[in-house]
């Protein structure tokens, strides 16, 4: 039966809204997971979202911005792609820890201001880990 639709003849073209079948269920969202991961680089990775993942892709879009809602708050993101690397700001909220993977360019490096601590570099990419604030991740030419 066509959804919308009284009867099982009912074809895609007669479909009623007066009907009482919701077209509003969370699977309709679904879709928006994979925005957040694949323009965003944003991954909830643990149960109630106390840790995150940012991850910007290392080609494609020059540039994305946006908020994710979680049980614990809202965590912003902003990246851009530069010359030397993917300037981003991070806002995570209180209770939450982030962990920001910039891809490496070669001569360059990432200046921070905020609460991040270096990890490393893991498959190509430099490591950090955030806790709540702002943090920001300056892409710039080594010295």
């Amino acid at each position: 039966m066509t959804p919308g639709c009284a009867t099982s003849s009912c074809s895609s073209d007669k479909v009623a809204q007066n009907s009482s079948e919701s077209f509003s269920h969370g699977w309709g969202g679904a879709g928006i997971t994979g925005i957040l991961e694949g323009v965003l680089g944003l991954t909830v990775t643990s149960p109630g979202a106390s840790m995150v993942r940012i991850a910007p892709a290392d080609k494609g879009l020059n540039h994305a911005s946006g908020p994710q809602w979680t049980e614990r708050g809202e965590i912003g993101v902003d990246w851009r792609r530069g010359r030397y690397g993917v300037t981003t700001k991070v806002d995570i909220p209180v209770n939450v820890t982030a962990t920001v993977a910039l891809p490496v360019v070669a001569g360059a490096d990432y200046r921070v201001s905020g609460n991040a601590t270096y990890l490393g570099t893991e498959d190509g990419r430099v490591v950090y880990r955030v806790g709540s604030g702002h943090t920001a991740f300056h892409a710039a030419p080594t010295h």
